[in-house]
């Protein structure tokens, strides 16, 4: 730094101006209020304003002086999370070049403002070496912004103005695609995800958007445009089930991504994970395990990406007829502190899974009292067992399938099938099977109900149920999985395996 550069901020920042600056544990302060606010909040002895409010002045939120003692916290803690000690583990070396270059992208912006410029022109060039280097694009484009400004107008230096301006040009256009590849990225995750719209609807719109993107990637060359390119590939191929094609796009992805020195674990982690959910689809194991342990390996313990891994990597063992080890992958996760945490259809599945793996006990697959020890109680009842879900028991399609099946699995498995224990007449299954299941989608799940609701009737329909069961069995070998529409998720246990365990307990 040049000492005109020292002078310059010098002069903008004087002492007063800091002695102003409020934050969080300041010297001489910590028996203040504003402490004593903080841990109380800190420690979950204030759970509400009123709580707080009762706490310091006997009174309730609307209390003006408890209004201003909240602002005044508040505003300590913006003023504090400029100084936050970002060499904790949590932090990697992507997450803290970020919070160093937008401090003091902003530390210069305002001394620019203040006629700093000196200061303010060495601050951004220093932040710039540092945003090109991770890929921050849209900062970068910013900060070309304000120095090419800056040299325009001054006299005498051309060469940075004539450096600036090109640089400022091409990380706009960068800007411009990776802005671009985002919104056609998400629009489709609106549509896709909340199925909005059919899977051949979404199907042609990520074409059109996939064979617009892709020609521009190796041009563009940022993380971030290759990530949001290659996972509307992703939901191309996915939105009509195919799992080979999305299996290509995983390892292309990949394979970029895995060159690049700055790509953090999460961009890594989304397509390794779907990699092994297609792979577990398409029953291609082989490269399942390698896959499961690499997603491991980038999963941080207790986030949610862990619990994503362990769910899709539970999916595997099921598949792979290793339910010991669904059994552990289960308990691991059932047992890790953050678990409490989940909240929604997360929690629902691991609870699900808990279900299928009692239902694999009664099929003489694992031992009834390690599934009890991991997995607790089972309750066969439908409507008793469904007051565990939050978000499933309310679906009619998708991952309540599963649910619905469970009981009559469960009650066959035993032996005593019996419509007051699950809580739905034949009739009534029969009746969920053609409003919800009757369509491609679903086309497997349809089949399937109909082979153990004529398997729950063999006692009393003898050869006809039989021949039933005969006909709708050739009928699932006729879709196999890799061609199906439904999700693999909703056969927590492939329906050809339950089929052969039904039968071998008859």
């Amino acid at each position: 730094m040049e000492f005109d550069v020292l002078r310059d901020l010098v002069q903008i920042i004087t002492r007063n101006k800091v002695k102003q600056i409020e934050v969080l544990g300041n010297p001489g302060l910590e028996e203040s209020r504003i402490d004593e606010f903080y841990d109380n909040i800190a420690k979950s002895r204030f759970q509400t304003d009123d709580d707080a409010a009762r706490h310091f002045f006997g009174t309730d939120e609307k209390d003006p002086n408890y209004r201003k003692l909240r602002n005044r916290l508040i505003r300590q803690l913006i003023n504090t999370s400029f100084f936050i000690d970002v060499n904790q583990p949590m932090f990697n070396e992507r997450g803290k070049a970020l919070y160093h270059c937008y401090r003091d992208y902003v530390a210069a912006y305002f001394l620019m403002t203040r006629d700093a410029h000196k200061a303010s022109v060495y601050l951004l060039q220093q932040v710039l070496e540092q945003t090109i280097k991770f890929e921050f694009t849209e900062l970068t484009a910013d900060i070309c912004r304000m120095l090419r400004s800056q040299y325009a107008r001054t006299p005498g230096d051309p060469s940075n103005h004539d450096r600036y301006s090109p640089m400022h040009r091409l990380y706009e256009e960068k800007r411009y695609w990776e802005i671009k590849a985002f919104d056609y990225h998400e629009n489709l995750i609106h549509y896709y995800i909340s199925g909005r719209s059919t899977n051949e609807d979404i199907h042609e719109m990520a074409s059109q958007y996939y064979s617009e993107l892709l020609p521009k990637a190796i041009e563009i060359d940022t993380l971030q445009y290759y990530m949001f390119t290659y996972n509307v590939g992703v939901i191309k191929y996915l939105s009509v089930n195919n799992c080979s094609q999305t299996i290509t796009i995983c390892d292309q992805a990949l394979h970029i991504l895995q060159n690049r020195r700055i790509t953090n674990r999460g961009a890594l982690l989304s397509f390794a994970i779907q990699k092994l959910a297609c792979l577990t689809q398409l029953r291609i194991f082989d490269d399942g395990d390698k896959t499961a342990q690499y997603c491991l390996d980038l999963a941080v313990e207790g986030e949610y990406n862990w619990f994503r891994v362990l769910e899709t990597q539970f999916y595997y063992h099921m598949y792979t007829r290793q339910y010991n080890e669904a059994l552990a992958v289960f308990e691991k996760v059932i047992q890790h502190p953050r678990y409490s945490v989940l909240s929604g259809s997360t929690r629902d599945m691991w609870t699900l899974h808990g279900g299928y793996l009692h239902l694999l006990a009664a099929l003489g697959k694992l031992e009834p009292t390690e599934v009890a020890k991991v997995a607790g109680y089972y309750m066969p009842s439908t409507s008793r067992y469904s007051n565990d879900f939050e978000i499933l028991d309310k679906e009619k399609e998708g991952m309540n399938i599963p649910l619905v099946l469970l009981p009559v699995l469960f009650s066959i498995a035993r032996g005593n099938f019996e419509e007051e224990e699950y809580g739905r007449s034949v009739e009534a299954l029969d009746k969920y099977r053609k409003r919800y299941l009757e369509n491609d989608t679903n086309r497997r799940s349809a089949i399937f109900l109909k082979m153990i609701l004529a398997l729950s009737q063999k006692e009393f329909d003898g050869d006809r149920a039989k021949r039933k069961m005969q006909k709708e069995w050739q009928l699932l070998q006729q879709e196999p999985p890799q061609i199906a529409g439904q999700s693999f998720a909703v056969e927590i246990i492939p329906y050809e395996d339950i089929w052969q365990m039904l039968l071998e307990k008859q």
